[in-house]
Parts: C-alpha cells; structure tokens; sequence
C-alpha cells in the first residue's frame, strides 16, 4: 500500500502551560534544520491567518507577529491542532514532493476537507504550514485552529481522521488511483456480461415446445440420467456445464419460497448459500468469469490498502466485494428461476385451456343432442297428430260415406221420395 502518514494531536487549553508548548511548537517546526525556508528568511512558514492580514494562502514572513498571535489565542483557550503528514522518500519522489511547492499545494488544495473533518467552519478555519524535508522522511507540520471558536474543542472523532487520511491518499496518489478504479468498472462489467452471457445460452429451453419441455425437465431432476444425451441448447459452451447449472436451478426452485419476490437480498440465509454454491460453480467452470472475478476483487483490495493498514477491515473489504457479485450472479440465477415459473405456468395455462375447450365441446355436444332429441320428439308428435287427424277424417269420411249408403237402401225399402223430401 501506499503509505501516507497522517497524525495529529493538541495541548488541551485549559492547562496553564499550553500557550507556552503551542508557541513552542510553532518556533520548532518553523526553524528546526532542513526546513525549506522562505525566501529571504531563516525559517518556513506559509498557510492562511486572516486576523493579522494574511488573507490569501502563501507565505508568512513575520515571524514574531505570528508567534504572538498564536500565544495570545492559546491564553484565550482556543485549541490549537498540531499535525503532520508524511510520504515515504520513494513516494515523494515518484509523486514530486521533494519541492516545497507541491507541498503547499497539497494543503491549499484540501484545506475545506481538512476543516470539514475537524469540525471548523472554512471561512474560520487558520493555519500555518513548514515543510521538512529529511532524508527517507519528506513531511510537513502544520498548526489548524478555529479563529472565532466559542465551545471547547478537543479530540477529533478517530473516524474523521481516518477519513482525512483517505482525502490526502486520494490526492496524493490520484492517478494511481484512477487506473485501479478503471479496472475495477472493467473487471466488473465484464464479470457482469460473462454471467449475463451464460444465463442467456438457457434462453432456447423456454422456446420448445409444451411436451419437450415437460420431457427435459423431469430429465432434469433424475440425478442419475445421462443428460449429455439431451441436445436444447445450440451452445459454444460445454453441453454438460450449461445442463448441470441447470439441474441444480431446478432443484433449487422446489425449496424458493412459494410467495413474495424472488430476490436474492429477500432470501432466507439457507437458500442464499444454496444459490451461492450455483454461482461459485459458475465461477469455476469458466475461465473468463473467474479471471474478471480476480481482477475486481484484487482491484477492491488495492484501493483499500490505499487508505488503511487495517487487515480487518481490508478483509472486510474483500468480503463485501465477493458477496457484492454473488449477489449479482444468485440474481441472474433467480432471473432463470422467474422463466421457469412463467414457462409451468403457460403450460398449465394451455392444459387448462385445452381442457376447457374440451368441457365447452362436450357442452355444446349434448345441447345439439338435447335440442335433437327435442326435435325428434316433436317431429314424432306432429307425425302422430297427423297420422291421427287422418284417421279422424276417414273415419268420418267413412261414416258420412256409411250414412249415405243406409240411405239409399232405405229410400229401395220404403219407396219414400227422399229428393223431394230433402
């Protein structure tokens, strides 16, 4: 990593010998050997303190007028911070801080973040800056206080400093920095479209048809079937490494919770490993997935080490990394598990259909039947009606045709003139 010192500490203001060891310390790292004095002065000293007239960042050459400001401030309790920052000698070389230059303008350049970070509004925040430059230990002091403090200030949380620390190492070293998060957005998104790519080449199964489908899938989940056998995917890929991810998303389906969504971040912490050992096995049977994998994870690992020497928390960082793309590929994984459950449902969506235009047929077949049958027995009816009115009629027919042959025998008989009778 690369190390950027950072500390910083205070006398506190209540104490009687404060102003003394503050005015002290101004003296000592304005005038110890090897500062880099100012021009035409014996001692270094530069920064920003607006109550004596120095209103602009840049050399301060009045010694004595500085110094007793600082003592006068200190007897009226205000706190005065005394840090130091430092590059090793090879760092400061390769970044050009073995010029007094490049130090002022580290500090001018991240005075709000340094105010920010220990608490002092920017337009009230002063300072004065020396820079030392030892052999094999190129640093610069500076003292940081509030001008209008009204509170007693005191430590600085630890966090702040840290987050200090990051600012400088940032600044420092922004162009290595830069190209570690470059390939860090690289490695990710190529990790990101290898995955996507291979959750893609299962997309065919979802296009065959109902009966193929129902066929594979019970292929699936016979764990002793010789699944090379089965041809769905048309795959640059190895035919047996797409089926067995496949098998072990079907398995992994039957124990998903049947309600809510299917997200990994919603996962119970049981079925999350399960889904994770899916992704590991993804990882590790392609090459490109794990290369791009190693390249995000070490890049993450790198840009941490920049900022802090804390194996815990480097690991912490690592960690968080791994899981941030298993999270990723158990997605992609649920995203397959999403089709599934949309392509059993279509087919069951079908087989019910097909058995409701089946149901709506057979309906249909007995009202034409029943309406038939009602037909028929109306026809027979008519038919019987007719049959009787004919007969109806014949019979009178026949009995108007009896009456007038009794007649005619009668009229023989009696020799009555049945004409004229009439």
């Amino acid at each position: 990593m690369k190390d950027v010192v950072f500390k910083i500490k205070f006398n506190h203001p209540n104490k009687l010998k404060t102003p003394k060891l503050n005015v002290n310390h101004f003296k000592y790292i304005c005038r110890r050997p090897r500062v880099m004095h100012n021009k035409g002065q014996n001692f270094c000293c530069f920064g920003k303190v607006k109550e004596i007239g120095y209103n602009n960042f840049g050399n301060i050459n009045d010694f004595e007028k500085i110094k007793n400001h600082i003592k006068e401030k200190s007897k009226n309790k205000t706190t005065f911070y005394k840090g130091v920052i430092s590059l090793t000698e090879q760092d400061a070389l390769e970044k050009g801080f073995n010029i007094r230059e490049k130090w002022e303008e580290l500090i001018k350049n991240n005075s709000s973040k340094l105010a920010k970070q220990m608490g002092i509004k920017i337009e009230d925040f002063e300072y004065v800056c020396s820079v030392h430059m030892e052999k094999g230990h190129p640093h610069i002091h500076f003292m940081a206080w509030d001008k209008n403090q009204e509170i007693l200030r005191t430590n600085i949380p630890k966090n702040n400093l840290s987050k200090i620390r990051t600012e400088l190492t940032n600044y420092i070293f922004k162009d290595e920095l830069e190209n570690l998060y470059n390939v860090k957005n690289k490695s990710k998104e190529d990790f990101k479209t290898f995955v996507k790519n291979i959750i893609k080449e299962v997309d065919p199964l979802f296009d065959i048809t109902d009966e193929e489908y129902k066929k594979y899938e019970e292929e699936l989940k016979s764990l002793d079937v010789d699944l090379n056998e089965t041809k769905i995917f048309n795959t640059n890929l190895d035919e047996k490494y797409i089926t067995n991810i496949m098998r072990d998303i079907y398995l992994l389906k039957e124990d998903l919770p049947k309600k809510g969504r299917l997200n990994y971040a919603f996962m119970p912490e049981e079925t999350k490993s399960k889904i994770d050992i899916i992704s590991k096995k993804i990882l590790a049977n392609n090459i490109e997935i794990r290369k791009s994998f190693a390249n995000y994870i070490q890049s993450i690992k790198d840009i941490t080490e920049f900022s802090s020497k804390n194996n815990k928390y480097i690991n912490k960082s690592v960690k968080s990394a791994e899981d941030e793309l298993l999270k990723f590929t158990g997605n992609q994984i649920l995203n397959i598990c999403k089709k599934i459950n949309q392509k059993e449902f279509n087919i069951k969506k079908n087989e019910f259909e097909k058995i409701k235009e089946d149901i709506e047929e057979q309906q249909k077949n007995f009202e034409r039947q029943k309406m038939l049958g009602l037909v028929t027995n109306l026809i027979n009816f008519m038919t019987k009606n007719e049959n009787k009115n004919k007969n109806i009629k014949k019979q009178m027919a026949d009995s108007i045709q009896a009456k007038k042959e009794l007649a005619k025998k009668l009229e023989n008989k009696s020799q009555i003139d049945w004409e004229n009778e009439r």
